[in-house]
């Protein structure tokens, strides 16, 4: 999978990457999920976007994640293009409304940040106050740590 002409293919349909840093989802036995490129792909104009979407149903929940993939020196406006994403992009309401009526259970909303950098928690809650979302999780991206999979917050 490619996100746009920077972005690296990837070694799986279920993984990212950009500039180094990726994330994985991997889905147990009777989970399905699917990983949608949103920035140069699904959104192509010039408003504000994060990187990707995972669309994830089984185990009686079903989750539509939002992915910004983010260098260290950036990660504040990582929480602006979820915020901008979630709340007035309508393709992602119309994927979302999709996922609800694919099959049972509730719908939860999570947003993630992928980076190489760290932000410390109060800063974190103030840019989720700012902008108005909670992102579940400012995951790490190092090329010798383990690559983040997303099925861990779920």
């Amino acid at each position: 999978m490619r996100m746009g002409n920077q972005f690296a293919v990837c070694k799986s349909e279920l993984s990212l990457e950009e500039k180094g840093k990726k994330v994985t989802l991997t889905p147990r036995r009777g989970e399905e999920a699917k990983a949608i490129v949103l920035d140069g792909c699904v959104l192509t104009d010039n408003n504000m976007k994060c990187d990707a979407l995972y669309l994830f149903s089984g185990s009686g929940k079903k989750v539509a994640a939002l992915v910004e993939l983010k260098g260290a020196g950036d990660i504040r406006h990582a929480f602006e293009q979820l915020a901008y994403t979630r709340k007035r992009r309508p393709e992602y309401q119309l994927l979302k409304a999709a996922l609800e009526k694919s099959a049972p259970g509730r719908l939860l909303e999570k947003a993630f940040i992928v980076t190489n950098g760290m932000l410390p928690k109060p800063e974190i809650e103030k840019l989720e106050n700012a902008h108005g979302i909670r992102v579940s999780a400012v995951l790490q991206s190092e090329p010798s740590n383990k690559i983040p999979d997303l099925r861990d917050w779920f």
